[in-house]
């Protein structure tokens, strides 16, 4: 710094010395020509003095406009006192810079590697243009499509998927059936959104679920079966026995008719057979029946609904009776306004009175000093969670894996249905319902709703 200073000074000295001897030789001696070798000399220097000064704006202006266009081929000699920190720092710069970019090259073809060689096949496009941006190779395996640049592609493979791709909102998941090569195949699709140089780009992941589906769906039915082989048994066997007593009583040994045999306490016992008979196949029938009902969930009539308000009301409604039975009911909802969901207002009412029903009933088999019931609901960004949490006994985690099975109950005088129902109209309302529990700590059930991005 003191040397670029030192040369300055030198300069304008050397300049006003130029310039003080043109004056003076032009108007104090006759030595006209040696003033015009002066003043030759003065204007020399003050074009040297600005060339000088002005060097370190020229290459500094020269290394920012190769950095604007990403040229770090220049290297900048670090000779002379005047240039060698300025150039030490270029070239300092420029090295961090050659290493930023070799480290985002490198990290660019990492994730490039992982997202081709990723099990997941994923996809993305420009949400403008539909053009493909991005697509690996499980996706190709996928659909059996060795490149495609619009998303229009997939028509190839199913017109409905195109739409469901276009339509699905980020970070909502889709389930859909897709015909591919002749074989029905089942997908899981999801979406994200990034947005990159000011462009919107929808990121989509498909995942084949056949098989997860095919090993859930053997496991239901095992629960299922095993249940209705419990609830038929439960029913048959009385009625085989029970028939078994009357041919004894009505058949004789050689196969002849013995009624007119019978004594007044054999006709009690057949009278008391029969109607146990009557009673045990009407209850086969209605338990055949309430599976054909369950198998029919209606079709949700879908409206605008403040969720807050109707779980308001319902503690309302169910606070008297509660009360009178000695559990309390409490709600605690989010804060804010209204919580607008599109649901079918007297299904979903159902569902939360059932929820409280069987809560009450879990309480009143505990025997708890101070039984409570407490619904809370939860407003976040993509969902909506209502509660039902009750401090009855709990359950161990062989009765909270079957809970949602259907004819599966606990309760003396229980269908079974009411749960499993109540897990399908969440399922029709694009939902779902959990459950929590620990023996000794009180079971919660969440309702969690959808919500559309706003």
């Amino acid at each position: 710094m003191w040397s670029f200073r030192l040369h300055i000074v030198i300069r304008i000295l050397l300049t006003l010395g130029f310039g003080a001897a043109a004056i003076y030789f032009w108007i104090y001696t006759p030595f006209w020509l040696l003033s015009g070798w002066m003043t030759l000399f003065f204007v020399l220097m003050i074009f040297n003095l600005i060339h000088f000064t002005e060097r370190s704006d020229r290459d500094l202006s020269n290394f920012l406009m190769a950095i604007k266009q990403s040229d770090f081929t220049n290297t900048y000699p670090q000779v002379g006192k005047k240039t060698k920190n300025l150039y030490y720092a270029f070239n300092l710069i420029t090295s961090e810079f050659i290493r930023i970019r070799n480290e985002k090259e490198s990290n660019f073809h990492f994730l490039k590697t992982v997202v081709e060689h990723s099990g997941v096949p994923l996809m993305a496009f420009d949400v403008a243009t539909e053009e493909i941006s991005l697509i690996n190779q499980s996706l190709k395996e996928l659909f059996h499509l060795p490149h495609f640049t619009k998303l229009e592609s997939l028509d190839r493979i199913d017109s409905k998927l195109v739409k469901s791709v276009r339509e699905l909102d980020v970070n909502d998941r889709l389930l859909s059936k897709v015909l591919i090569k002749g074989e029905l195949t089942y997908l899981s699709i999801q979406a994200r959104e990034l947005v990159l140089q000011g462009v919107r780009h929808k990121v989509v992941a498909f995942h084949d679920i056949n098989s997860e589906l095919d090993q859930k769906e053997v496991e239901s039915w095992q629960k299922l079966i095993r249940v209705m082989t419990h609830e038929i048994k439960n029913s048959v066997i009385p009625i085989s026995t029970l028939a078994e007593v009357i041919n004894d009583l009505v058949v004789a040994d050689d196969g002849t008719s013995r009624i007119k045999e019978l004594d007044n306490e054999d006709e009690e016992d057949l009278v008391v057979s029969m109607k146990t008979i009557e009673k045990r196949s009407k209850g086969l029938v209605k338990f055949v029946t309430s599976y054909g009902d369950l198998a029919k969930v209606p079709k949700p009539q879908l409206e605008q609904v403040d969720l807050k308000e109707l779980v308001a009301d319902l503690v309302t409604l169910e606070h008297k009776e509660l009360e009178r039975a000695g559990t309390s009911i409490e709600f605690y909802p989010t804060s804010g306004g209204a919580v607008e969901l599109t649901i079918d207002p007297e299904m979903i009412e159902q569902v939360i009175i059932n929820l409280i029903k069987n809560a009450h009933e879990a309480l009143k088999e505990s025997q708890q000093s101070s039984p409570k019931i407490q619904l809370r609901l939860s407003k976040y960004a993509h969902e909506v969670v209502l509660t039902v949490e009750d401090n009855g006994p709990g359950m161990d985690q062989e009765t909270l894996d079957q809970v949602f099975i259907p004819f599966f109950t606990t309760k003396k005088e229980g269908s079974g249905i009411g749960l499993s129902y109540s897990k399908q109209v969440m399922r029709a309302h694009k939902g779902n319902l959990k459950v929590r529990s620990k023996l000794g700590e009180g079971t919660t059930f969440e309702l969690r709703f959808w919500k559309a991005h706003e």
